[in-house]
């Protein structure tokens, strides 16, 4: 099956939730379809066996400002009907979630999430939570409050992967890389306090998502060794023996699968730890 024939099928699928949502047929590139409508534009984009699937809210044309929404492993040489009508529903899925009810949101108006009780994490009375994070994180750098609110107005909820790819992580390397000894110390302090008494996924967004992004690179974790705790030290050097290679789970991390609300992650940090034993 060639791309051509591929994206006709689904343009054909999404016939249905584009007529709902106002959008029009899908306009054929050479490795692309794209959907413009009153709500915005969408776009699928087949690059190296990944399809791309990326949206916004206003069209401004060749200027338009695309976001991407999911990465997911389109092998033409393997894929079926099945595989394209799967892949179809995910999309209407999205669509539905990111046109359908959308409204403007003054960010300002969003308040920032929600901190987990210290006392109570310390005493294992609860752990802290990815909204206990983005709390801690604003309050390390105020900064990047704006752009908390603005995930949250996006999504109707705080994403953390989202949020820390597009901005908490880079940050974050950014203060590994060039930062103070003074900051680097706040940095890591604070990350180990969430990441000891954190949840699950907590520990997966500190360990993979933030920290395994040094990608095993000597300099930045002779820094991190510096401040890490021990408890921490541990699954973030092994996380970072995955992710300073290339391999299928790199591979699988830099494309995660489409996010599904209220769902485990797909791919976690101590699932990581598992496939390198």
């Amino acid at each position: 099956m060639d791309i051509q024939e591929a994206l006709k099928i689904i343009d054909k699928n999404l016939v249905d939730i584009n007529a709902e949502l106002g959008f029009g047929k899908g306009q054929l590139g050479d490795n692309s379809i794209t959907f413009k409508g009153e709500k915005g534009v969408y776009r699928l984009v087949h690059e190296k066996d990944i399809m791309q699937f990326e949206c916004a809210y206003q069209d401004d044309g060749d200027d338009t400002q695309f976001n991407t929404v999911s990465r997911t492993l389109f092998d033409l040489n393997v894929v079926d009907d099945r595989d394209i009508k799967s892949m179809s529903n995910e999309i209407t899925d999205e669509l539905e979630r990111l046109y359908k009810t959308k409204k403007k949101v003054d960010i300002d108006k969003i308040k920032m999430p929600k901190a987990v009780s210290r006392t109570k994490a310390k005493n294992g009375v609860i752990s802290y939570d990815t909204d206990s994070l983005a709390n801690r994180f604003g309050a390390l750098y105020p900064e990047l409050k704006d752009a908390v609110k603005q995930n949250i107005a996006d999504y109707g909820e705080f994403m953390p992967e989202t949020f820390f790819i597009e901005h908490g992580t880079p940050k974050v390397l950014d203060i590994i890389q060039n930062g103070t000894k003074a900051e680097q110390k706040r940095l890591f302090k604070m990350l180990g306090e969430v990441y000891e008494d954190g949840t699950n996924e907590v520990q997966d967004i500190i360990g993979v998502t933030i920290l395994g992004e040094m990608k095993n690179d000597p300099t930045m974790m002779a820094v991190a060794d510096e401040f890490m705790t021990e408890y921490m030290a541990g699954p973030v050097h092994e996380i970072n023996k995955l992710t300073g290679k290339k391999n299928k789970f790199t591979k699988r991390l830099a494309n995660p699968p489409a996010y599904k609300p209220k769902k485990k992650k797909a791919f976690s940090m101590q699932n990581a730890l598992n496939m390198g034993q």
